[in-house]
């Protein structure tokens, strides 16, 4: 039992490690161009999807807005949205500088925020698409650094990961099984190279494409019925040869996600499974995070002669998250609270598995066919 945690924990602490180490070259250049360096730049559309995003897309397109012209757009989707968004757009979009449109009726196989996609980039007149989360806030300067950084790369799709900024610290602690799902199980280098698509990741938040592969591929139209997207556009990416990039925007881009913990929990459970590709997978991922990170806890208190090494699958648990926390700009701190985040991403788990085996998923008040 303690040579399959204390291995499981040594493993998943290397793979960290290494990618961290990996992910120090894929920081977004804090050197911004001046107006004169800009020349040359690609041209950048920045497309948002929006749908009941009252709360977010004003600070996000009051942020963009000194940042647009001179070879940047920036395309909004309002999504059927009944909450203001769509009437604090008529009032406000024309002197931010931003184009919007309502979207056009859904058809039944898509997915929403993948049709209002699809509607945008056709929209889209950069040579690179950019297509932004409403609950995104970038720092003045941020579209020159990335427009800088499209100009020379060699990937045909480029996500990032930004700041997490979460609303209370049970919303922080399950967020923090994103980064330490994606960096103690995952090589960056796969990820980013390797053609499997097994070893596909992208991050939906953020998710820049080059127009001619977009009208090439078609990417949201043949991931138009998955809730899991961005992994599924990065598959498709790999499928066609493309190359991926993911870059570290901490210093550049803060997204809010989830307001509050329920809606943290069905944003996880209508991704998980999918994370996980099967339900018994699922079963087994679940059983490993309970016997890896909370045996160990037991042990050390109901067992005095298992002390010893229930301490040091501990500390090893807390170093784990710790340092996977630091990778979304969260306190090293917060792995002191592991256990809670287990709890909460077990608790995850198990809702999407329930949602799973029904066949559907409901998320932002529409019920999706649950596709694995």
């Amino acid at each position: 039992m303690w040579i399959l945690i204390l291995g499981t924990l040594a493993t998943q602490l290397g793979l960290l490690l290494y990618n961290l180490a990996y992910w120090r070259r894929r920081g977004l250049s804090p050197a911004v161009p001046s107006s004169q360096q800009s020349v040359g730049l690609p041209r950048l559309s920045i497309l948002i999807p929006a749908r009941n995003e009252m709360e977010n897309l004003p600070r996000l397109l009051e942020s963009l807005a000194p940042q647009l012209g001179d070879g940047v757009e920036c395309w909004v989707c309002d999504d059927d949205s009944d909450d203001g968004t769509t009437e604090w757009l008529e009032c406000h979009a024309e002197r931010l500088g931003v184009q919007w449109f309502r979207s056009a009726p859904r058809p039944a196989e898509w997915v929403g925020k993948n049709w209002a996609c699809y509607q945008l980039a056709t929209r889209a007149q950069g040579e690179w698409l950019l297509f932004l989360d409403a609950d995104v806030q970038g720092k003045h300067g941020f579209i020159d650094a990335i427009r800088a950084y499209l100009a020379g790369t060699d990937a045909q799709l480029v996500s990032a990961i930004p700041t997490f900024a979460p609303a209370s610290l049970s919303v922080a602690l399950l967020k923090l099984m994103v980064p330490f799902s994606v960096f103690t199980l995952l090589p960056l280098s796969l990820a980013e190279t390797h053609p499997n698509p097994a070893f596909a990741f992208a991050n939906g938040q953020f998710l820049a494409l080059r127009k001619h592969d977009y009208a090439r591929w078609l990417p949201h139209f043949f991931v138009r019925d998955a809730v899991l997207e961005d992994v599924a556009l990065a598959a498709l990416v790999k499928r066609h040869g493309g190359i991926v990039r993911i870059l570290d925007g901490r210093a550049w881009l803060t997204v809010s996600m989830y307001p509050t913990l329920r809606e943290a929990i069905d944003g996880f459970a209508k991704n998980a499974v999918a994370i996980c590709r099967t339900l018994p997978m699922a079963v087994f991922v679940s059983a490993m995070l309970l016997l890896v990170y909370w045996y160990p806890l037991g042990a050390w208190l109901l067992a005095s002669s298992q002390r010893g090494l229930a301490t040091m699958a501990i500390l090893a648990a807390v170093v784990i998250f710790g340092l996977s926390a630091r990778v979304v700009g969260l306190p090293f701190r917060l792995g002191w609270l592991y256990a809670g985040s287990v709890f909460l991403g077990v608790g995850a788990l198990a809702r999407s598995m329930l949602w799973y085996r029904r066949g559907t998923v409901r998320w932002k008040g529409r019920v999706y066919r649950a596709r694995l």
